[in-house]
Formats: C-alpha cells, sequence, structure tokens
C-alpha cells in the first residue's frame, strides 16, 4: 500500500498572500515572504522526511516559489502550521546570533 503524500507549496504558509492567491493557513499562524529553503530546514527539525522542488506556483508563476512533497500523517493544515511555526522560531535564532555576533564585533 501506498503511503499518501501532501504538497506544500511555500505560498500557502505566506502572510502576504490572500486566501484567493494560495495561502491556506490562517493569517495569524502564516510568515511572511516564506523561502523554500526554509521549509526545507523547518522540515528537518521537525523530523519531516521532504523533497524538495524549484517549480513555480501556477497562480503566480512570475514568482521565485518552490514546493516540497510530504508524507501525509495527520491533517494538511496542521502540517502547514507547524511548519510555519517552525519557520519563524528559525528565524528569531538566526536574528539572536546576529545581534550576538554584532556585539562580539564592536567589542574588538
Amino acid at each position: 500500500m501506498e503511503s499518501k503524500t501532501c504538497v506544500i507549496w511555500t505560498v500557502n504558509l505566506d502572510k502576504r498572500k490572500s486566501r484567493n492567491e494560495g495561502r491556506r493557513i490562517p493569517k495569524r499562524f502564516s510568515v511572511p515572504n516564506v523561502k523554500l529553503h526554509e521549509l526545507i530546514e523547518a522540515c528537518k527539525k521537525l523530523g519531516i522526511e521532504c523533497i524538495a522542488e524549484n517549480k513555480k506556483y501556477p497562480k503566480c508563476w512570475w514568482e521565485d516559489t518552490g514546493r516540497i512533497i510530504i508524507p501525509k500523517k495527520e491533517s494538511k493544515t496542521k502540517i502547514m502550521i507547524k511548519i510555519a511555526q517552525k519557520i519563524l522560531e528559525l528565524r528569531e535564532q538566526k536574528a539572536i546570533e546576529k545581534l550576538k555576533e554584532k556585539k562580539k564585533k564592536k567589542r574588538k
């Protein structure tokens, strides 16, 4: 028996997009300007196997987007919300690291 998979586009999590443009989760959970590498990194941190594809989302084919294909173990919406929250956590960690680096440079 083949396991079910689901496709998640960067647009599905993007706060700047409307529901009509492809956002699939509520704005309060979404993240602005999601990149494919962030999706991949969030999946790795959550322990979700993913296959990344550098494809264009059909509704906005002129923008640089991408998608991941993951095994479907729970509802797609719940998975997308978890991924969006992890992306926010990763962005906060990177921002903190940058601040620490700046402080070290100023001391020298």
